[in-house]
Formats: C-alpha cells, structure tokens, sequence
C-alpha cells in the first residue's frame, strides 16, 4: 500500500512561482515530477512553458515585444528582445519582483537614496572596469559607426536644441567656452567656409594673414600684420545685417534680439580699435555681390 505523502503546497507553488522548475521542486521534495505538476494543476498555476501564450508578445524587425505596466507611474514599459521566450521569462520576473520602470527607479535611487552615494570605486574595482570594457564600443563595434544610428542621434539632438530643451546646456557650453578663450587656451572654434575662402585669397595676393587674432577677451577673423588690419566678415543671418532684419527680430539659435546682437558686435569693434587696429566690416551678401571688394580693400592700405 502506497505511503500518502504531505506536502506543503504552499511552499511548492511559492517557490515555483520564485523560478524553480518543477523537476528541481520534485527532487527537494523527494517526489515525482508529476506530483508536483499535479499540485500546480490543482491550484491554476500556469506552467512556464503555457504561461507565455498568455502575453501579446509580436515579432517586429526580428525582434520580440510585449508590453507591462508600471506598478508605479501606471505607464507602459516595453519589454524587447530576440528570442519570444526571454521576453516572456522578462515579463515574468519583472511582474514577480514588482520593478517600476526606469524614470521612476531613477526618481527612488537619487542623491542619498542611491546606494553607492557618498563611496567611491576601489583602485582594484577601476581596472577591473577598465578591462571589462577595453575593446568594446570601438571602431566598428561603436553603434555610431553605423550611419543609421549617427542620423538618427543627430535628428534627435536637433529636435531637442530647437525646442529649447537645451538651452541651459547651450549656456554652460558658451560660457566654458568663453573661459577657454579668455585664458588664451585655444584661439577659435569656428571658421566658416567663407572665412578660408578669404584667408586663401589673401595668401594667393601675396600678404601675410593669420585666422583667429586675439584683442584682449575678443577672437577677430582675420589678421594682416603688415596693415595693422583686422577683417571682421559677418554673416547676414548670425549678425543680423541691419540691410536685413529689424532691431526686434529674436534670434532663436544665440537667444537674443538683433538689437542685442548689434550692440555685442559694436562693443567688440570699440575694443579693436581702442586697441589701435585698423578695422574692416565685411557683410556676407557685400561679398557675395562683390568677390573682389577683399583685393580692393587691402589694396587701399597697401597704397598708404
């Protein structure tokens, strides 16, 4: 005659439903597999191997998707991976351990509430890190080596600047970079098209030019030692021509009205010749109109 066996039923279902499989429950119970399938069956726990058919999870590009909620903020999270049964064992663990999602994990492990706050990694821990990475996300293993994802980064971080969204980045940036430049540690970020055009005009007249020359705090575009001359070329559009916009008119990339895009420039040309420098202002569509006026107007100092 058979011996009746007791078990804790609801033991076995707890730990089940933990992540232990039915054949690692039957020998820790010392009871046949089917015993313990029985006991699921009994109670309407769904099997592992059924509980998948239970999710809406679909295949999009090779990839498959379904969809939890957050316990939380009650937004949707997507679960995404390549194989069905990852994203079906995802969903499950994250039900099981009730997980929020990302914003609201970020909101709960801030400033003090973040467990590493206050500690710092050990020299030990830094070369570990250090050698676990060494390698990986270089050449074309780097995801913005592939031109898909460099467009869609851009298209992004343009949809972000245009709407304002970065305007205190915007700010650190300008003034980190006016900083570099008052300490003399660089001499220009920028040189337009139209600038090397010129410079190269310059040197194939026969003078001597150098790019980025520093007044005092200010960066001008164009030097020529033998003149004493600084060449300013302004862009109709990032100068606001006077020709072409209206003192009110909001510059939406500097944030600023072209008025006070007018009084930076005039406060820059006091301190250049304040300095002593012979000066020149030359307007992009001057240029454009006229692509000798650059000889014309070195020709006028070189007759002095």
């Amino acid at each position: 005659m058979w011996k009746k066996i007791n078990l804790n039923e609801e033991l076995v279902i707890k730990k089940y439903l933990s992540g232990k499989s039915s054949l690692v429950l039957s020998k820790e119970f010392n009871v046949s597999k089917p015993t313990i399938l029985k006991i699921l069956k009994e109670n309407n726990v769904t099997r592992k191997r059924d509980r998948c058919k239970s999710l809406n999870i679909k295949e999009i590009d090779g990839k498959f998707t379904t969809t939890r909620i957050c316990p939380k903020c009650k937004n949707e999270i997507l679960i995404t991976t390549t194989h069905q049964t990852t994203t079906c064992r995802n969903y499950f663990k994250a039900l099981n351990n009730n997980s929020v999602c990302k914003k609201c994990l970020g909101n709960l492990i801030t400033g003090e509430k973040n467990p590493f706050y206050g500690k710092k990694h050990s020299n030990k821990t830094k070369e570990q890190i250090s050698k676990s990475r060494k390698g990986k996300a270089t050449g074309e293993n780097n995801s913005m080596a592939n031109l898909k994802h460099r467009k869609k980064a851009r298209k992004n971080l343009k949809e972000k600047w245009d709407s304002g969204k970065m305007e205190h980045v915007r700010k650190i940036f300008s003034e980190k970079l006016k900083e570099t430049r008052r300490l003399g540690k660089i001499k220009s970020v920028i040189r337009s098209k139209t600038e090397k055009q010129i410079i190269n005009e310059i040197k194939k007249l026969g003078y001597i030019v150098k790019h980025s020359h520093k007044v005092d705090t200010k960066i001008c575009d164009i030097f020529l030692p033998q003149f004493n001359l600084i060449i300013e070329y302004n862009g109709d559009y990032w100068h606001c021509n006077p020709n072409k916009y209206s003192k009110d008119y909001f510059h939406q990339v500097k944030g600023m009205t072209a008025e006070k895009l007018w009084e930076y420039d005039k406060n820059k040309v006091d301190i250049i010749l304040k300095n002593g420098y012979n000066l020149e202002v030359v307007w992009e569509s001057d240029y454009k109109s006229d692509k000798t006026i650059i000889n014309k107007l070195i020709k006028n100092y070189d007759r002095k």
